[in-house]
């Protein structure tokens, strides 16, 4: 058939308003226009479809027959659209997420390989961040969602959903000694060099809250702001470290050892938040569950 979906939509307003004039006004249209769209449709399909006098619009016998099939057909029209809109909008743009600098050098990219493959089109800009600061890009809307670390403070604006669980290792380079073999108990490092993060660090935070009843955990010999510098000077020789196995991921090949630290175990849970309430974009909400699958994959690898 030749009638396309306006002269369908002509149909369905006339006879649910109950007037031409009605219909028009609410189309913007003339009323010549209407009664030409209405008549090519019944051109079309072979048969009358509103009986029309001088005080009432009813739909004839046919018409009454058609009328649910022409609602269902704009309907499905309508929702065929949304989800071209959705996919277009999936498929090209940008997507912002904040994420810590573990989870963005070690689990994000195989997230991101899998989206650049599905939708080349759309960019991604990542604030590879500190703890600190993941929380407030994402409260602004600075970004769509974030990969943070798990803390005691809970903001009302913020949704989190639990990914993995990170436990703490002691890292340190092959030929430092001192270093004992098998498990680290906290107060076997006392008598280590440690180098330790900054104050505003979540790490830094956690250590002492897990260690405030130790009588002894070492002293700090080098104070650093970031994960990098921490690395760069233990695989130098300058001490020991204590840093989430998600940043040891391939340290192995990078000449650096690490031994898991026990009495007491210290775990980190890595987390997604996003804005309560926010509808994320179609690319976010396709980069999310990518994110989700391969922290689940790095969880089950160990």
């Amino acid at each position: 058939m030749d009638y396309l979906l306006k002269e369908i939509a002509v149909f369905v307003r006339i006879i649910e308003l109950g007037s031409f004039r009605a219909a028009a006004e609410d189309l913007n249209l003339t009323q010549s226009a209407l009664t030409q769209r209405l008549k090519k449709l019944e051109e079309a399909v072979g048969v009358r479809l509103i009986e029309r006098t001088t005080r009432t619009v009813a739909p004839t016998v046919v018409g009454s027959s058609f009328l649910p099939v022409a609602k269902r057909m704009l309907v499905q029209f309508e929702q065929s659209m949304e989800d071209l809109n959705t996919l277009i909008r999936a498929r090209t743009g940008q997507v912002t997420i904040a994420s810590l600098i573990s989870v963005a050098t070690y689990v994000l990219p195989g997230a991101l390989k899998r989206f650049s493959e599905a939708h080349p089109n759309v960019s991604v800009r990542i604030f590879d961040d500190p703890e600190q600061e993941i929380v407030g890009r994402v409260r602004r809307g600075e970004a769509e969602f974030g990969i943070d670390m798990e803390t005691a403070e809970r903001d009302p604006e913020i949704e989190v959903t639990p990914l993995l669980e990170d436990r703490y290792v002691l890292v340190f380079h092959p030929d430092y000694p001192g270093v004992p073999d098998g498990a680290v108990a906290w107060a076997d490092l006392a008598e280590l060099p440690l180098v330790t993060y900054g104050a505003r660090s979540g790490t830094n935070r956690l250590m002492h809250d897990r260690l405030a009843g130790l009588p002894r955990t070492g002293k700090w010999r080098y104070e650093v702001q970031h994960l990098s510098t921490l690395l760069g000077l233990v695989r130098a020789g300058l001490g020991v470290g204590i840093v989430p196995t998600l940043a040891m991921a391939g340290q192995e090949e990078g000449g650096l050892l690490q031994r898991p630290l026990v009495a007491p175990d210290m775990r980190r849970t890595i987390v997604l938040v996003q804005r309560r309430g926010a509808e994320l974009s179609p690319a976010a909400e396709i980069l999310k569950a990518y994110t989700v699958e391969a922290c689940r994959r790095f969880a089950e690898a160990g």
